[in-house]
């Protein structure tokens, strides 16, 4: 088999598995949801931290993955991931009490890609270009619509925990990806700072200790911790099979099915405004991507 027939076989293969990374990532309002008040956001967020570790070290140790740390070297990296983590996953349990599923992981998104434009160019040398501008004005947009018409029913202290989670997101991705680990090493230690963050958070804010025993609380906690070893595995896997744009479009399904989840399950009501907001932000984050594949297509056809 040629090599651009097997290409083409990963394809499919590929958007499947970003399609099935999206569902995950989505399921994890479900999850909180679920968990309710029974677990602080913080206290929720360490624990599933130190589950997927106790599944992922070993699987690093057995395939020999892990490297030296170079403590001096790269302490930046392992502070300012710490730093971040502070603000991410608390603030974004949060808010998916409070808002529900499809607005929080909609308006998180929106912020996560306006975030990562403006970090990039401002700490990554990435160009801030006219399509990137575009996309993050148009996304402004979509917020304002989605705030404007949801404040007055939610308040806006839910509202701005998933914006300031979403930006937190966005320098958390940048000081990933400029990590020098590898791939597995790196994944690790990124769990292991959320571990790290969520705990201090937890005691200093005195989180309550969930009870111990036969609750089905613990029980979606494991789903979450085991959903969020699905959920990246299967992103990274399929962005090694497809174009990093066309992974970036697809994961815009997370926004849909976290609408779907809403509506389905927990009987969440969005009204046109807010679904006029989210399709503009679902738009204002597919143009940079978009503009992408429509630069890669036009350079091999010139080759």
């Amino acid at each position: 088999m040629s090599l651009e027939n097997s290409k083409k076989l990963n394809i499919p293969i590929g958007s499947s598995l970003i399609v099935l990374s999206s569902f995950f990532y989505a399921s994890y309002g479900i999850w909180t949801r679920l968990m309710g008040d029974f677990f602080g956001g913080y206290t929720a967020s360490a624990i599933r931290s130190v589950m997927v570790l106790i599944v992922l070290v070993p699987i690093a140790f057995w395939y020999r993955k892990f490297e030296p740390i170079h403590w001096r070297r790269n302490w930046h990296y392992l502070a300012g991931l710490t730093f971040v983590s502070f603000f991410i996953w608390g603030l974004l349990y949060y808010a998916i009490l409070h808002a529900g599923i499809g607005i929080s992981l909609g308006v998180n998104y929106a912020m996560i890609v306006i975030g990562s434009f403006i970090l990039g160019s401002l700490f990554a040398n990435e160009r801030f270009t006219k399509d990137k501008a575009i996309s993050a004005l148009i996304g402004m947009v979509g917020l304002v619509l989605v705030f404007g018409s949801s404040v007055g029913n939610l308040g806006w202290k839910p509202l701005i925990a998933v914006v300031v989670s979403g930006l937190a997101s966005a320098g958390y991705n940048l000081i990933a990806k400029k990590m020098p680990y590898n791939a597995t090493q790196s994944t690790v230690v990124i769990w292991v700072t959320s571990a790290i963050a969520n705990g201090v958070i937890v005691l200093i804010l005195t989180e309550a200790h969930p009870s111990i025993g036969w609750h089905a609380e613990w029980l979606y906690l494991v789903i979450f911790a085991s959903t969020s070893i699905i959920a990246s595995w299967t992103f990274v896997r399929g962005v090694q099979l497809i174009e990093v744009g066309v992974a970036g479009i697809l994961g815009l399904l997370e926004i849909v099915f976290g609408v779907l989840f809403g509506v389905l399950f927990f009987k969440e009501q969005l009204g046109i405004v807010v679904l006029i907001g989210m399709a503009v932000i679902i738009m204002s984050a597919s143009i940079p991507y978009l503009k992408e594949l429509k630069n890669k297509q036009k350079l091999k056809s010139m080759l």
